[in-house]
């Protein structure tokens, strides 16, 4: 079993941007609990990280659920799909999510009048892929807030610096992987 941090992930990442965010994260994962059990015990400091993007620097939030929800691409799909639609349900208004936005790379979450690109990261995410996890134990789902693209690069971010990550994912020998959304698709 892996080091359950998230921060494994960031420090070895190939995505600099990546490496110099701030992140407020969820209470540490049970393996006694439900999903929806970790959600409701979430759900205060989810909502406190939301309005904490608003005035400091941070980036967004990490839900961090046991390790078992992202052994395998179907389970993690899973658990992200049920986490996101549960907290959908929450949001004021409601959001309705469902398993083609998540497959999706170009959308986002809507969560109490916020935007948020989710990306979803757990074991089931070998050496040679984007989203490995360096040795990270658990599925993360990042929630990252729109202001923390905006705060950096205004005017969106410059093609020479997506250029710069995808050569230095690719060096790494994992491409880095443009065309996934918060979960991978599973062809069948």
């Amino acid at each position: 079993m892996g080091e359950p941090d998230f921060q494994l992930l960031l420090d070895n990442t190939q995505c600099p941007f990546a490496r110099r965010s701030a992140w407020l994260r969820s209470p540490a994962p049970d393996g006694g609990l439900t999903i929806r059990a970790h959600l409701e015990r979430a759900l205060p400091s989810f909502r406190a990280a939301l309005q904490a993007v608003l005035s400091t620097d941070a980036d967004g939030y990490v839900l961090q659920l046991p390790a078992n929800h992202g052994e395998t691409a179907e389970a993690l799909r899973s658990a992200t799909l049920e986490s996101l639609r549960w907290l959908g349900a929450h949001s004021a208004p409601a959001t309705q999510v469902t398993m083609p936005d998540l497959e999706n790379p170009e959308w986002w979450f809507s969560f109490d009048a916020h935007r948020l690109f989710p990306v979803s990261f757990g074991d089931c995410f070998g050496p040679a892929h984007t989203r490995h996890q360096f040795g990270a134990d658990g599925l993360f789902i990042v929630l990252q807030h729109e202001l923390a693209f905006a705060r950096r690069y205004p005017d969106g971010i410059p093609m020479s610096l997506r250029m710069n990550i995808r050569k230095s994912f690719n060096l790494a020998g994992r491409p880095y992987r443009f065309d996934m959304g918060a979960v991978p698709e599973v062809v069948r």
